[in-house]
């Protein structure tokens, strides 16, 4: 009998722990593809710039057409997200252009953008809670 109650707490114990592995497998899935994302829309947010403001040496983003690209961006890649289906996307962006005046002295225009997905557990475990995956990405041009 023994030999019965330490086989079932090992199977339960492996068990517990094939399910943590095959979860956190997702979860990584899921942080590389956000951040592959946030890198996607932050680079291509960048190429939105006002071409007559920058051949007189300043450099000022398009923050409309900026988020008109991030908003497609990632509509377009709901379909295909390790996330579960029912997951909602949302994004911050800001802007650091010559609008602004920097404390730095490096002065360097870039886009950032942060985005969060709100999903339900990824874990399946009962003492493991994440709802929330969030990943950003900094563009910088340099001039």
């Amino acid at each position: 009998m023994k030999v019965f109650i330490v086989f079932i707490g090992m199977l339960i114990i492996n068990m517990s722990f094939m399910s943590y592995q095959g979860d956190l497998s997702r979860f990584v899935r899921c942080q590389i593809y956000m951040k592959a994302l946030a890198e996607e829309c932050a680079a291509g947010a960048s190429l939105y710039y006002d071409e007559a403001a920058y051949s007189e040496g300043l450099m000022y983003f398009r923050n409309e057409e900026c988020r008109k690209y991030i908003d497609y961006i990632i509509k377009e890649s709901e379909t295909e997200m390790p996330l579960p289906k029912n997951s909602i996307l949302t994004y911050e962006v800001s802007f650091e252009d010559d609008t602004q005046e920097h404390e730095s002295k490096d002065n360097i225009p870039s886009v950032t953008v942060v985005i969060t997905a709100k999903t339900g557990d990824v874990f399946g475990l009962p003492f493991l809670k994440v709802t929330e995956v969030e990943r950003a990405s900094k563009y910088e041009l340099q001039q």
